[in-house]
């Protein structure tokens, strides 16, 4: 069972990173990538290393999307995206810090587990320990036994301690509950160590990485109509059109209907996108006027409150009077749906719990995500209902043989991860590339569409 922390944390606020110049339209694009995150970027960069002329479409007004650094707020960079690369060795999105010379760092202490303020025994860790084995050997048994399965018809937590362990596989690793998370969706996920992270925000590597993509910003998708001769894209500030177009957006944004396809998505992609929902998956960040938390430097904590709420925290990153406090599942939902301070309460009281109420009167600062009121987003990152997990390539496959997709939600190995978003930004360039007869750079033969699988 993963234990480490889920790596595709996402924010809902603005990039604090300076905005360095770059093309804002290119000129006669034969390709239209609509959004500018991780997978779009990907995207733009393969065709560009290939001579294809490219125009990416980004409704926000920096790039990056769910992957995003503030350099200013606490004095020092906060990932408010996504923070770590996990699998390091085969990850194909640590091909951004190796171009950008960029060392990679683990930023994280040794795990210590807290139960309503009180740190577990020796003996509950080697339980802890045994929950989480015992638990991987029994999803793995019930898919010898059926295709897929509610995780949560496996794993009945019969104590709290049981109840943390289980929630290191729904809410605070895969931001939904046990009950609706598929055993073959958390599976099919590879082991995430090591994880890795860059001192500099992995938001800041994604915007110097991308800074030469030309990019139009705040330009919203109205509609993508392929029945002419080429991709007419509808947007809010504008017409672009090309010979074929990618669209990256999550499928958050897809379900709501926010823009329109001529022709029409098929039912089985619509049904695609309806059973890849976004999870609920939030960061709290508190920062304190002194040390007031007593633990070292990039300490991890998994805790459960008083209130038997669950959470999962970083507690004095980078050295600093600080801590990164993650919730999932139904209690990031209830906390976004409240609003106000109810994120900076949670966690204080989290925190309070186990390092005292002093902490209360040194706080400076505070932040909380609220990804699934972002209206780019809707959520955190994609996960398949029970039974779904083929869905993810069923909306990989192209629309209309010229408008391909990608993002996280469309790669079976790395959905809901940066190293997904990277792989099918690739991908989809590839597919597009053989549409237009192009060949892959040096000159090996032109890209072929993605295996039907």
């Amino acid at each position: 069972m993963r234990l480490a922390r889920r790596p595709f944390l996402i924010a809902a606020a603005a990039s604090t990173v300076a905005s360095a110049a770059r093309p804002a339209r290119a000129a006669d694009p034969e390709v239209l990538v609509i959004g500018a995150g991780v997978a779009g970027l990907a995207a733009a960069r393969t065709l560009m290393a290939a001579r294809v002329n490219v125009q990416v479409i980004e409704a926000r007004d920096r790039i990056g999307g769910r992957v995003v650094t503030d350099a200013t707020t606490f004095g020092f960079p906060v990932d408010f995206g996504a923070q770590w690369l996990d699998a390091a060795r085969t990850n194909p999105a640590v091909a951004i810090l190796r171009e950008l010379n960029l060392r990679p760092i683990a930023d994280r202490d040794r795990q210590a587990l807290y139960v309503g303020g009180r740190e577990a025994p020796p003996e509950e860790y080697a339980r802890y320990e045994k929950i989480a084995g015992e638990a991987s050997q029994k999803l793995g048994e019930a898919l010898k036994k059926a295709p897929d399965v509610a995780v949560g018809r496996v794993l009945v937590p019969q104590d709290l301690l049981e109840r943390l362990a289980y929630a290191m596989v729904g809410p605070l690793e895969s931001g939904v509950e046990l009950d609706t998370l598929s055993a073959r969706d958390f599976f099919r996920q590879p082991e995430p160590n090591p994880e890795i992270t860059v001192a500099e925000g992995l938001g800041t590597a994604v915007a110097r990485w991308g800074a030469k993509v030309p990019v139009t910003l705040g330009s919203r998708v109205v509609r993508i109509d392929s029945t002419g001769p080429q991709v007419l894209v509808v947007t809010t500030t504008g017409q672009f059109m090309a010979r074929t177009a990618i669209v990256t957006v999550p499928t958050g944004v897809l379900a709501t209907g926010q823009f329109g396809f001529a022709p029409q998505l098929s039912p089985a992609r619509r049904e695609a996108i309806a059973q890849l929902p976004m999870a609920a998956y939030n960061k709290i960040v508190v920062s304190f006027g002194q040390r007031v938390l007593d633990a070292p430097a990039n300490r991890a904590v998994l805790g459960m409150t008083r209130r038997e709420q669950v959470f999962d925290a970083v507690v004095r990153p980078q050295n600093r009077d600080a801590a990164m406090v993650f919730v999932g599942g139904t209690v990031a939902r209830q906390i976004e749906e409240e609003g106000g301070g109810a994120a900076a309460s949670f966690a204080l009281s989290a925190l309070a719990e186990i390092y005292g109420d002093k902490i209360r009167s040194q706080v400076v600062r505070s932040h909380a995500t609220r990804w699934i009121r972002d209206p780019f987003a809707r959520g955190a990152w994609s996960m398949a209902t029970p039974g779904n997990v083929d869905k993810r390539t069923v909306l990989a496959q192209p629309h209309h043989d010229r408008v391909f997709f990608a993002g996280e939600a469309t790669d079976l190995v790395g959905g809901g991860r940066v190293g997904g978003a990277f792989a099918s930004g690739v991908r989809a360039a590839q597919e597009a590339m053989a549409v237009l007869g192009v060949k892959r750079p040096g000159g090996g033969p032109p890209a072929g569409p993605a295996p039907r699988r």
